[in-house]
């Protein structure tokens, strides 16, 4: 699970503007300047973290890559050449003996649509996007609370729009396997604690916020997320997180979210600090904007005295 938010829709799938703004907790609303560099080398952004004997090759990843979208694995078969480890962003997981409380959850999430009454605008938008994504059952989102119809709105149209979440990992962890490297996350905490205080503690007022948001960018359609995806593919950084962040501001909206990202950018810093330890050189992934935030991962790691060299460093 990429983000808490993408484990609870998979999950819950497994398993089977009338709105208010309202003020963000958003630990990567800022980013640092300096580490907004583009790329020298062909192919995505790298950045570098290192110490006497240890090189760690850091790539920062996308939210959504288009299917179709060809771009340059030169620098990283490279750099998976030797490898002693690729480590992957932390995660939050649920087990098979987690299903009964992921059902039980699931219906949590149910609705009788009394809010559509109250947010009319909000609802017929609703209604349009859901009977273009949902044809054989044009009426479903009625069943559902906001942030649940929230969530299925994003995914139906993120997969009709031909992009995934699961690049560029899926290529990464194939290219390791080549390569005979262990791929690990940063860390792994249990998604069930996180799963229940989204569901039984999110206010009805951020579901409403949750769904304005995601129909923002459902409207918009794909197009800025291809472009941001170029920019991406071509090295160039700010244009790779000019991508539309209303999933981001969707789950930080949720109850607990916030705090779980700052978990996971500390995280990603004691497992990025623990690979210096081995001599040689390993490959990192982790999201471009928590990499590059106001302290987020680069930016705590060179509050710990370790060299951090940019894109632009080659």
């Amino acid at each position: 699970m990429r983000t808490i938010l993408a484990g609870l829709a998979l999950t819950f799938a497994m398993a089977a503007g009338g709105a208010q703004a309202q003020a963000l907790d958003d630990p990567e609303a800022n980013v640092v300047e300096a580490l907004v560099v583009s790329a020298k080398l062909p192919g995505p952004a790298w950045w570098r973290i290192s110490d006497g004997d240890t090189t760690v090759y850091v790539l920062g990843t996308p939210g959504v890559l288009p299917k179709d979208l060809a771009w340059d694995r030169s620098v990283l078969d490279r750099r998976l050449e030797g490898a002693f480890a690729v480590l992957t962003p932390p995660s939050w997981q649920a087990g098979v003996t987690d299903l009964p409380a992921l059902l039980k959850l699931r219906k949590g999430m149910k609705d009788d649509g009394d809010w559509a009454r109250g947010a009319p605008a909000l609802s017929a938008r609703t209604q349009r996007a859901w009977a273009a994504t949902h044809s054989k059952d044009p009426d479903g989102w009625r069943d559902w609370k906001p942030v649940m119809i929230a969530m299925q709105l994003g995914g139906k149209a993120t997969r009709q729009a031909g992009l995934q979440t699961a690049e560029p990992m899926k290529t990464v962890r194939d290219l390791a396997r080549k390569h005979r490297v262990k791929v690990r996350p940063g860390a792994v905490h249990k998604a069930m604690p996180m799963l229940k205080t989204i569901v039984r503690q999110h206010s009805q007022e951020a579901g409403l916020t949750c769904l304005s948001e995601t129909l923002d960018a459902v409207e918009a359609g794909a197009g800025p997320y291809r472009a941001a995806a170029q920019g991406w593919a071509q090295g160039r950084v700010k244009a790779a997180m000019a991508a539309p962040r209303s999933t981001e501001r969707c789950e930080l909206l949720l109850p607990g979210v916030a705090d779980a990202r700052r978990q996971s950018i500390d995280d990603e810093v004691e497992a990025l600090a623990g690979l210096l330890k081995t001599p040689g050189h390993a490959v990192a992934l982790y999201p471009i904007r928590g990499l590059v935030a106001e302290d987020g991962v680069l930016e705590k790691l060179r509050a710990r005295g370790i060299t951090v060299r940019t894109p632009g460093d080659g």
